[in-house]
């Protein structure tokens, strides 16, 4: 009979693959932020930047993984979800900055 890993023990592993996760992403984004305005620190920051996004990526991909087969089904509908609704919505953002939306702005 082969071990598996306790639900807890398992249930556990995930949350702290997504507290990483999470938190990798935050750092990665306030580091990008910075960029701009700590011209000094660009080195530094984009470093930390591409650092963040990259464990970010690697935690996700490992949290993805760890699902049996229908979990994997809900978390793929769900992120197919998630990048086009930020597809939609950068596509609007660029719309309204770029001065389409309003014929009084050129």
């Amino acid at each position: 009979m082969p071990h598996r890993p306790s639900k807890d023990r398992l249930s556990g592993h995930r949350r702290a693959s997504l507290f990483i996760f999470y938190s990798a992403a935050i750092l990665s984004t306030v580091a990008t932020g910075l960029l701009q305005r700590l011209r000094d620190l660009r080195s530094m920051l984009l470093g930390l930047a591409v650092a963040g996004a990259a464990c970010a990526v690697r935690c996700l991909l490992q949290f993805l993984c760890s699902y049996d087969e229908r979990e994997q089904q809900i978390n793929y509908r769900a992120l197919t979800f998630a990048f086009i609704g930020t597809l939609i919505f950068s596509l609007a953002i660029d719309f309204v900055q770029s001065g389409w939306a309003s014929p009084h702005s050129r």
